[in-house]
């Protein structure tokens, strides 16, 4: 109905020419046509004469209603009656057609404000002579039976005396001749003994050409095949009668469909007398049929070959038919699936989202899209995009939904991609601008001490003793060391990230080593800190890299001393056992509070708690960076205001990965 709903909105925009529309009108093989408030047509298209003979002028000429058969006006008044503007009427009745024959009509009518009708008619009339015939082939085959009926116990009562007999064998001999359907008697041998005038006029034969013939002579030769065991089966006694539809050859060629029944007449022994035969020419039904069952298949196959999911289902959700790319999507057969629900192949979270949307549709808005998850019989949880609409009876009720649906699993993870890399994009900026800050934060203070005692000594130098000139010397130094310590931590991070740190073991003594870098470190501790160091196990044949166990000995040694107090003890175990071998650092500082642990290794990260202690966030980060590339792992505890220990652990022989020997490369 929404295609004539369409036809009116065409028709009455102003802005289309009456030639466009006549066009359109010519093209549509429906009768379409307007009706004034006079009854008289307006305009008609060219399917009118092509379907019922009448041109423009025969139609104009005459009121509508002139045109109905008379016994339908009645029916035809009721349903313009009926007719409301937006309200859509539906009725059948018989037209006129030029040459005086009278046909069906499927109407749909559609008013408008201004009381135009608008008529959309489709030819009815093969539809409804099949329906009368099959009415009427019903109503011969009951007379049939009831006539078999009669003449089987007509038959068994053969011993009545002969006035009843020759009574019955009247009956009989009218029944068969007036039979409207072909009927036929024939004996042992195939012959026919007797054949009714139907049975001639369905096949063009006379009596006496028909008399001369068999079932096998007139039988389709593929039929052949399957009615000879049948009647094997009617003269052994082991059926009584069967039903068969088979093809019969006129006598002009042509092939006749014929629905057969067949029943064996035997005497009171049960001996074989005669088969009676009653044939009904099925043939227009049988194309009817199968004109249907090819259109039924054209439509399965248009379905059946998308590649799209096509459903229908129940507002339950209980399926009614699916297509075979949803039973491939789900990996289950048809059966598996119609008549059960598919609510149950939806996460709970997301069935709330479905049934909501389902009770949103109506008939003013039947369609609707939604997204939503899916479980496959694997486990496996899909996105899937549905088009959902809502099926309505003439009536207005609803009665099922259609639904076409595909997979957008793909699509959703690209967004997830995309969302994931603008917040990557976003922390990398943020990352950016914390680096800016803090490089230029870092640098400042060293270059101004820097300055400040070289401008000293450039100007006072020879009013100064030897011992303040000394301090601005040493001044200088430190600072320069913190700079080239800024640098070379950014220059680390650097090659760690972009994959050009790698790992350059070579043997070594860990103890010794461990020494080393605590002794180097103690030297710019006193005497303000601590340092206690002390080893276990066998730690003098390890296999590691001395520059990345540099990197992280001397970061975590070096926050240990700038977070403790001033006197504060920093300790330093080194425990070698079995392959690995364990660096645990702890001090007695002010703790790293809970809700910065999560990313405590992550580059320009600093607790919040640090104050004005001087620090880039670099330091961790870097340390995560040459444990992991040393296939190590790194654990911290920590409690406020009491302390923080670090423990890493390294293997002491290390393997490189087979798949690369430095991080980010692939």
């Amino acid at each position: 109905m929404n295609y004539l709903r369409n036809q009116i909105k065409l028709i009455e925009l102003p802005t289309i020419k009456a030639s466009n529309l006549d066009v359109f009108s010519t093209l549509s093989e429906d009768i379409l046509g307007i009706w004034g408030g006079d009854g008289y047509f307006q305009q008609i298209n060219s399917t009118w004469e092509k379907e019922l003979g009448w041109n423009d002028s025969d139609l104009r000429s005459r009121s509508g209603i002139d045109f109905v058969y008379p016994d339908d006006m009645e029916l035809t008044y009721t349903a313009v009656a009926r007719c409301t503007p937006g309200k859509t009427v539906e009725y059948q009745n018989r037209f006129s057609h030029k040459d005086g024959s009278y046909h069906w009509l499927s109407w749909k009518l559609l008013k408008n404000e201004h009381g135009v009708l608008y008529t959309l008619a489709k030819d009815i009339t093969d539809l409804k002579e099949a329906e009368l015939k099959a009415q009427e082939s019903e109503a011969r085959t009951q007379k049939l039976q009831q006539t078999n009926t009669q003449l089987q116990i007509e038959i068994e009562q053969h011993q009545q005396p002969e006035a009843a007999l020759r009574h019955s064998e009247e009956q009989f001999r009218r029944v068969f001749d007036e039979a409207p359907i072909g009927m036929t008697l024939a004996a042992l041998d195939d012959c026919y003994i007797r054949v009714n005038q139907s049975f001639c006029t369905m096949l063009g034969y006379s009596k006496a050409e028909a008399m001369a013939l068999t079932f096998k002579d007139i039988t389709h030769p593929a039929e052949l095949e399957l009615e000879m065991p049948c009647m094997a089966q009617i003269i052994n006694g082991e059926i009584d009668s069967f039903d068969l539809e088979k093809r019969y050859i006129r006598k002009n060629g042509e092939i006749l469909w014929v629905n057969l029944t067949l029943i064996a007449l035997r005497d009171q022994a049960g001996k074989f007398l005669y088969t009676l035969a009653m044939i009904e020419d099925i043939t227009q039904r049988k194309y009817a049929l199968e004109a249907l069952q090819k259109s039924e298949a054209r439509y399965r196959g248009i379905v059946e070959d998308q590649t799209e999911l096509i459903c229908r289902f129940m507002p339950d959700g209980t399926l009614t038919f699916v297509n075979d790319a949803y039973c491939r999507y789900f990996k289950q057969e048809q059966y598996d699936l119609i008549g059960h629900s598919f609510m149950p192949a939806i996460p709970e979270e997301d069935q709330e989202i479905v049934t909501k949307t389902f009770f949103s549709l109506s008939q003013s808005e039947p369609i609707v899209t939604c997204e939503h998850r899916v479980i496959l019989p694997s486990g496996e949880i899909r996105w899937q995009q549905w088009t959902n609409r809502l099926l309505f009876d003439e009536e207005g009720n609803a009665i099922e939904f259609q639904a076409v649906g595909r997979d957008i699993t793909p699509l959703k993870q690209a967004e997830a991609e995309i969302r994931k890399a603008l917040a990557k994009e976003r922390e990398l900026g943020e990352l950016r601008s914390s680096f800016v800050s803090l490089v230029s934060h870092e640098f400042r203070t060293p270059l101004t001490t820097i300055l400040s005692s070289s401008e000293l000594l450039q100007r006072y130098a020879q009013k100064l003793s030897d011992e303040k000139k000394q301090s601005h010397h040493q001044r200088i130094s430190t600072a320069v060391t913190r700079m080239t310590q800024l640098l070379d931590d950014v220059l680390t991070i650097g090659k760690a990230e972009a994959g050009k740190l790698k790992c350059q073991p070579v043997v070594m003594d860990l103890a010794a080593f461990c020494s080393d870098v605590v002794e180097s470190m103690q030297i710019g501790a006193i005497p303000k800190h601590q340092i206690n160091f002390t080893s276990s196990g066998n730690c003098s044949d390890a296999y590691m890299d001395e520059n990345l166990l540099r990197h992280v000995l001397s970061n975590l040694l070096s926050n240990a001393i700038k977070y403790s107090p001033q006197g504060g003890e920093v300790k330093f175990d080194l425990v070698c056992h079995g392959d690995s071998g364990v660096f645990r650092i702890k001090d007695s500082g002010i703790g790293i509070p809970q809700k910065y642990l999560e990313h405590l290794f992550t580059s320009f990260q600093r607790a919040g708690n640090v104050g004005t202690i001087q620090g880039t966030g670099l330091g961790l980060a870097i340390v995560k960076k040459c444990v992991d590339l040393q296939g190590g792992t790194i654990d911290v505890a920590s409690e406020l205001k009491m302390g923080t220990t670090f423990t890493v652990t390294l293997p002491l022989k290390y393997q490189a990965p087979d798949d690369a020997d430095s991080i980010g490369e692939d």
